[in-house]
């Protein structure tokens, strides 16, 4: 069984320990404090502080996942764990539906009871919530995150760094930009360019963040 260090000590990492059935968890990387290492979270200790661990890689056996809900800070930290030479796990839950026709990049997390349906391309480092579908011939960029109950149709697109939250539904053949963000219970009708912030029913953009 492999090796994983848990990038991360808040609801990304407990799904981690929570699914992780292929590979003997060494420990969780705290990302905010030295203070919280040798706490236990759900049987798990904390054993490093990111700066620290960063200049581990050759002495260490095994992968890591970075299970942080932020896409930008996520995104700096595996650029700086990339550098360094550090393998990423991808984790999917056995209560996950995948069809045989999808390419999941490396660093990806799936959590229980998502579908994801043929001919779907899902980018590095990206994490979809519990419930959530992927119909048919989606594309999702790099570090996009799909909260739970997110339903999307055949055909769309999400660009990388964007977040799509809870209960939100995309028609197909819609297009997201990169960076955007969709508010929670959002019907998206139409194409989203890129750094948008749009939410309701349907989705219109807004200012500033949510």
């Amino acid at each position: 069984m492999r090796n994983l260090y848990i990038i991360g000590t808040g609801a990304q990492a407990k799904y981690i320990i929570e699914i992780c059935k292929d590979y003997h968890i060494q420990g969780l990387i705290d990302i905010l404090s030295r203070e919280h290492i040798g706490k236990i979270i759900n049987g798990v200790k904390v054993i490093y502080f990111i700066e620290d661990f960063e200049n581990l890689v050759n002495n260490l056996d095994g992968e890591v996942i970075v299970a942080y809900g932020n896409n930008q800070i996520k995104k700096e930290i595996v650029i700086r764990l990339e550098a360094k030479g550090y393998k990423f796990a991808t984790i999917i839950s056995k209560n996950a539906y995948i069809s045989s026709f999808v390419d999941i990049g490396e660093g990806t997390i799936i959590n229980p009871n998502v579908t994801i349906l043929p001919n779907v391309n899902i980018g590095k480092h990206v994490i979809i919530h519990s419930g959530s579908v992927i119909e048919h011939d989606n594309e999702l960029g790099d570090f996009v995150n799909i909260a739970p109950m997110v339903s999307t149709a055949g055909n769309v697109k999400i660009g990388e760094e964007s977040y799509v939250y809870t209960g939100s539904v995309i028609i197909p053949k819609v297009k997201i930009g990169k960076r955007v963000i969709i508010g929670a219970g959002s019907l998206v009708l139409k194409d989203i360019p890129d750094d948008s912030v749009v939410f309701g029913v349907p989705a219109k953009a807004r200012e500033g963040k949510l």
